[in-house]
């Protein structure tokens, strides 16, 4: 996992030029914390929906610590992920709204946290919806809260996966 998670920051910062931006991320559900960084990439795509609304597509990497908060052996694990984003914002002045969905694929570097929550596979989906706001001149500064899943889609069993609400701090550059 060690090298994944390498392989992972290494191809980050090969692709810096179009980085745009990271968050930091809290999560807590199902007796597990979640702790994490993503790397965000510059707007894939834009559509102009009116005057006040704007749709766009990016990319983000994130890579999470989980630590279960019950008494048991299997206490954490790391979670490498990818994704595409889709943000629909408000385009003023001062705080802007914003609301955002994502799907993506995630690699666990175990299949267990807490003493019932076992995964039957490494390889995991996740999706979450979100609202946020922006702030600063440039809408570069933002807080968010999210509702996450992780689970495999039911490839295989058990999956139980891992539900969890989280808040965002973000940047852009």
């Amino acid at each position: 996992m060690r090298s994944l998670i390498a392989a992972t920051l290494l191809s980050v910062s090969a692709s810096a030029q179009a980085l745009e931006g990271f968050s930091l991320l809290y999560g807590e559900g199902n007796h597990v914390g979640v702790y994490g960084v993503e790397a965000r990439w510059g707007d894939w795509r834009q559509w102009q929906l009116s005057e006040r609304w704007r749709l766009s597509a990016y990319g983000m990497a994130s890579l999470a610590y989980w630590r279960a908060r019950e008494e048991s052996e299997h206490k954490e694990l790391w979670d490498v992920g990818v994704a595409p984003v889709l943000r629909l914002e408000r385009l003023r002045d001062g705080v802007a709204p914003y609301f955002e969905a994502s799907l993506g694929a995630h690699l666990l570097s175990s299949r267990q946290i807490n003493g019932n929550r076992a995964f039957s596979t490494s390889f995991q989906f996740g999706e979450y919806v979100g609202a946020g706001l922006l702030f600063g001149p440039r809408h570069n500064v933002g807080v968010a809260l999210r509702l996450q899943h992780v689970s495999n889609g039911g490839i295989e069993n058990p999956n139980p996966g891992l539900t969890f609400v989280s808040a965002a701090m973000q940047y852009r550059f």
